[in-house]
C-alpha cells in the first residue's frame, strides 16, 4: 500500500504542477495580445506555442498514468477494505484531473474569443479596413475574420493596393491570429474528448466503490457479532 500512495502522491503533485503551468499560459496569452511589437509577438508567440505543447502532453501522461494505476488495482488481489480505499483515493485524483482540464478549457476558450477579437480590431481599427473597405459593414467585416475565403480576397487587396509596411505587418498579425485561433480548437477538442473520458472514469469508480459497500454491508448483516466487530475494525 505504502507503494501504491506515493505513486498517487506524485501524480497529484504533477496535477498540481500542471495546474501552474497553465496559469503561466494565461499570463502568456495577456501578454502576447497586449504586444504590439511584431518579433516581440512572435517571440511571445513561440512561447506560447511550447507552454501549450508541454501542457498537453502533460495531462496525456497524467491520464496514462491513473489509467496504469487502474490496471494496477484491478490486476491486485485487495481485501475489500483496501480496494475502498485505493479506488476512493483514484476517484480523487481523476476529479482532480477533471479541475484542471475544466480550468484549462475554459482559458482556451477566453483566449480564442480574445484572439478573434484581436483580428477584428486589426481588420477594423487597424487601418485595414479603412484603406480597402472604408465604407465596411460590420457583416463585412465578419466576413473578413470568420470566412477564410473572404480573408484570402482581403488580404490580397491589401497587399496590392497598398504596399505599405503597416499593412503588412498588420496583415501578417491578423493571420498569425487565425492560425491561432484553429491551434486553440484543436486543443479545446482534445481537452473535451479527455474531459468525457475522465467523467466516464468516475462513474465507474463510483459504481464500483458502491458495489463494495453494497456488499460489505450485506456480509456484515450475516455476521455474528464479534466478527462484525473485527470486520469494523478492519475498516477502521
Amino acid at each position: 500500500m505504502e507503494k501504491y500512495l506515493t505513486i498517487l502522491n506524485g501524480i497529484e503533485n504533477d496535477i498540481d504542477a500542471a495546474n501552474d503551468d497553465v496559469d503561466d499560459l494565461g499570463v502568456i496569452h495577456e501578454t502576447l495580445l497586449s504586444t504590439a511589437d511584431g518579433t516581440r509577438s512572435e517571440a511571445i508567440a513561440r512561447q506560447r506555442d511550447q507552454k501549450t505543447t508541454q501542457i498537453n502532453n502533460h495531462i496525456v501522461r497524467l491520464r496514462g498514468e491513473l489509467n496504469a494505476v487502474e490496471q494496477m488495482n484491478r490486476n491486485t488481489s485487495l481485501t475489500p477494505s483496501e480496494e475502498a480505499t485505493r479506488r476512493t483515493r483514484h476517484a480523487v485524483l481523476a476529479r482532480k484531473l477533471m479541475g484542471l482540464l475544466d480550468k484549462y478549457r475554459q482559458l482556451e476558450r477566453e483566449s480564442q474569443k480574445m484572439y478573434r477579437r484581436r483580428m477584428e480590431k486589426h481588420i477594423r481599427i487597424g487601418k485595414l479596413v479603412t484603406l480597402v473597405m472604408p465604407d465596411a459593414t460590420d457583416d463585412e467585416v465578419n466576413q473578413a475574420v470568420n470566412d477564410e475565403n473572404a480573408r484570402s480576397v482581403f488580404a490580397m487587396d491589401v497587399m496590392s493596393s497598398y504596399q505599405s509596411k503597416v499593412a503588412r505587418r498588420m496583415l501578417r498579425d491578423v493571420e498569425n491570429r487565425d492560425r491561432d485561433i484553429q491551434e486553440i480548437g484543436n486543443t479545446i477538442e482534445l481537452l473535451n474528448n479527455m474531459f468525457v473520458d475522465m467523467e466516464e472514469v468516475v462513474a465507474e469508480q463510483q459504481d464500483v466503490l458502491d458495489n463494495i459497500e453494497q456488499a460489505v454491508e450485506s456480509t456484515h448483516e450475516n455476521m455474528p457479532w464479534k466478527e462484525q466487530q473485527k470486520q469494523q475494525q478492519q475498516f477502521e
